[in-house]
């Protein structure tokens, strides 16, 4: 029976799981729905996944990213994203209440999740400081300073999409609204009046060069530069990294650059900017690098 490590990425959608070696060699990884319905069904496919795997794998530690405002030292979901069973629960002693085996389980919320996996050996490697923002239904990140990520008093810390940076024209209304992907779609949905029924995806939106699309995609681009160029002058630091599933398109990044060119204060504090290398791993490589991080340096 091999020692392994089990780690979960827990989306609204989806969970992805992966088991991983001390030496963080992927074993086995795969997914499952995640069930909003109650916590017993949101708990029941993650105890059977341990269960069916209990014959192969001594499972040493559990580890688990998971949206939200997460106190990873006692547990509890402050808040838990999409998870709304969860809200105020701790986590961590539910998941204990249900196990046949006794390891220790660890939790993170999903940004920091994937700043760790980049600063471990990603696109922030070697990296004291960085933030990295992630761009998809809502605006989200994270901020490491000084090799660490900062949480906040409340854990709340890189809730990038509250900001509200445009009160002239659009009020209270925050980065979630403006700069996201949904809101690309949204906008784009709206300008060029297509039924909700018709699926969109950023990816499809970045394909259109009519004069109208352009100035849509070129409207949102100007957000998320205004969202880094805050950030930048905020924490100065060595590097902005872009995540989320748009941030895998090409054209995505030569679109910021061009929107933080018109801004004549940029030259002054202008840092690097790049894509996330981790996409669809992130959150399993970071809740891997939790345990190391709670655990020491394994042996």
């Amino acid at each position: 029976m091999k020692q392994a490590y089990l780690c979960l990425d827990i989306g609204g959608t989806f969970t992805k799981y992966a088991f991983f070696s001390k030496s963080q060699e992927w074993l086995k990884k795969g997914k499952f729905s995640t069930s909003v319905l109650s916590i017993d069904a949101f708990f029941a496919p993650i105890i059977e996944l341990i269960e069916k795997n209990q014959d192969l794998y001594d499972i040493l530690a559990i580890s688990l990213s998971f949206p939200g405002f997460i106190d990873p030292y006692t547990g509890i979901a402050e808040q838990a994203g999409a998870i709304l069973p969860l809200h105020g629960h701790n986590i961590c002693q539910e998941l204990t209440q249900r196990l046949s085996i006794t390891c220790p389980i660890y939790i993170e919320n999903d940004a920091n999740c994937a700043a760790l996996a980049e600063k471990s050996s990603g696109e922030a490697c070697g990296l004291h400081s960085f933030v990295l923002i992630t761009l998809g239904t809502g605006v989200g990140g994270a901020i490491v300073t000084k090799n660490q990520v900062i949480e906040g008093a409340h854990f709340r810390g890189g809730e990038f999409g509250m900001m509200v940076v445009d009160f002239k024209n659009h009020g209270y209304t925050t980065l979630h609204d403006l700069a996201s992907t949904k809101a690309l779609i949204d906008s784009y949905r709206e300008k060029k009046e297509i039924p909700l029924a018709t699926v969109l995806s950023g990816e499809m939106i970045f394909e259109q060069e009519d004069a109208t699309s352009q100035m849509i995609i070129h409207e949102w681009a100007d957000y998320v530069a205004l969202l880094i160029f805050n950030l930048t002058v905020s924490f100065d630091p060595q590097k902005i990294l872009l995540g989320g599933g748009v941030s895998q398109n090409e054209k995505l990044l030569p679109l910021i650059e061009q929107s933080l060119s018109k801004n004549p204060h940029w030259k002054d504090f202008e840092v690097p900017i790049a894509t996330c290398f981790y996409h669809n791993d992130a959150g399993l490589i970071g809740a891997f690098e939790t345990i190391k991080q709670r655990k020491g340096e394994m042996k």
